[in-house]
């Protein structure tokens, strides 16, 4: 999850409609999306490397910026927030919003900015609609995305959210303020990130150790992506051999299992 300083300190008062929801409580949905995740500055890009890249607030950009996200970031997936691009120095630039998502982004006046899924992203996993219950400005649609591009509409029809391959990458424009961590899941599935959970889980992961944090009541199905034998690594309990188990937890529930391979 990348966040640019330059862009939140040119950000005014009245922005906490989009702000608020994100950059603060995004770090939700990204917390429990089924994987493990990391915050960085925009000034990490090429000393890092990652399957999927969130791009929350590349709103002012200058071209040199732009060629090294891109060239940085090739063969992963991107997913761009709000108004990727938008400012170039001192002018908006239609231009570089197109370069950085690979849509053509246009400018939408709906009543609000809410994005709500469609039949295209339904199939995919999504059901959650997200995004501000009124009017913002300024909002963009991908007024190119074909209906079968298209995941999320803003009320009226126009593209909220759109999925494309771009020279064999993945670019997710998403521009509704917020995020849901069924929207991450689809972006790290095509990005082959290894999900832990397909369900709303706070997970952390390194090396044969898995951490998960409860989010909700209910069973939650560990996918290890290794065969071996699972074990409590707190009691040393055998609890699976495979690379699935599933676990029952309530709410706020902690477990720390260990794989041996």
């Amino acid at each position: 999850a990348m966040i640019d300083e330059r862009s939140m300190l040119e950000t005014s008062a009245s922005a906490w409609t989009v702000t608020e929801l994100g950059i603060y409580q995004v770090r939700r949905p990204l917390g429990r999306m089924g994987a493990p995740y990391g915050q960085y500055l925009l000034d990490d890009i090429g000393r890092i490397q990652a399957k999927l890249y969130v791009f929350l607030n590349a709103w002012q950009l200058s071209a040199t910026q732009r060629k090294a996200i891109l060239t940085h970031t090739r063969g992963a997936g991107r997913i761009w927030c709000y108004v990727p691009g938008l400012h170039d120095g001192d002018r908006s630039s239609p231009e570089a919003m197109r370069e950085l998502t690979g849509f053509r982004l246009v400018p939408v006046t709906p009543g609000k900015a809410w994005a709500t899924p469609t039949e295209v992203g339904k199939q995919l996993g999504l059901q959650t609609a997200f995004g501000v219950d009124g009017p913002i400005t300024p909002l963009f649609a991908a007024g190119d995305a074909t209906p079968a591009e298209t995941l999320a509409t803003y009320p009226g029809g126009t593209a909220a959210v759109a999925l494309r391959k771009i020279a064999g990458d993945w670019s997710l424009f998403v521009g509704a303020p917020g995020l849901t961590s069924e929207l991450l899941r689809v972006a790290a599935r095509k990005a082959g990130v290894h999900l832990f959970t397909e369900t709303d889980c706070n997970v952390y992961a390194n090396g044969p150790i898995v951490a998960l944090h409860a989010a909700q009541d209910g069973p939650v199905t560990v996918d290890t992506g290794h065969r071996g034998a699972i074990r409590d690594a707190l009691t040393g309990d055998v609890l699976g051999n495979g690379r699935r188990i599933t676990l029952s937890l309530k709410k706020g529930d902690t477990r720390v299992l260990r794989q041996y391979r």
